[in-house]
């Protein structure tokens, strides 16, 4: 069971990892808590350490991975995700209660392409032995965006639904030069989700 209290956060979720395949290693993660008016509370960021072997090489080309930043600023993966846990439990505001653990709160998660981030994260947080305080239905920009097109057959829809299109769509800064870095497309993302709210409010 799940309830959402008057003072629900969203925490906005985007991950960079070493492939498509959820045993692949994440290499880097973001996220921004915000109030349920987009009121940014708090930022997280972190590049992890990752064995190379368990990377596809085509997928670490299209990141912002070289081996010289993670060199230089990535951190142990258990160590990111008791941090990420900390962080996630600082804005957990979705009550769920379960047998045998009672009444506790997890965050409420947001991602563009919550197919893809979802089990992602969710398959690392039990890699790592730890409890996932994240609500596993998270909620997704690319289904909003579908939504928003379907309910209103006036707006033209873009060519496709990735991130970068759907900004230059609705008028948000979007860099293709800075995208695949966690922090930037995670804060499009916000920004995204804000622009859409507004225009179906408007509607």
């Amino acid at each position: 069971m799940a309830n959402s209290g008057p003072d629900e956060r969203l925490v906005f979720v985007d991950l960079e990892t070493g492939g498509i395949e959820t045993w692949r290693p994440i290499i880097q993660i973001a996220a921004i808590a915000v109030t349920s008016s987009l009121r940014e509370l708090e930022v997280f960021e972190a590049k992890l350490k990752f064995d190379s072997r368990f990377a596809d090489p085509k997928s670490l080309r299209k990141n912002s991975y070289t081996p010289q930043r993670w060199e230089r600023e990535a951190r142990p993966a258990k160590e990111v995700a008791t941090e990420l846990s900390e962080f996630l439990r600082r804005h957990a505001t979705v009550e769920m209660s379960a047998a045998g653990r009672g009444v506790f709160q997890v965050a409420q998660l947001v991602a563009h392409n919550a197919a893809f981030d979802g089990p992602f994260l969710q398959a690392w947080f039990e890699r790592m032995g730890q409890f996932f305080p994240g609500h596993f239905r998270m909620l997704c920009t690319v289904q909003r965006a579908v939504w928003l097109f379907h309910e209103d057959k006036k707006l033209t829809p873009p060519r496709d639904f990735k991130l970068g299109t759907l900004c230059r769509h609705f008028g948000v800064p979007f860099n293709d030069y800075e995208a695949h870095d966690a922090l930037t497309d995670v804060r499009a993302t916000v920004e995204l989700y804000r622009r859409m709210t507004m225009l179906g409010a408007a509607r």
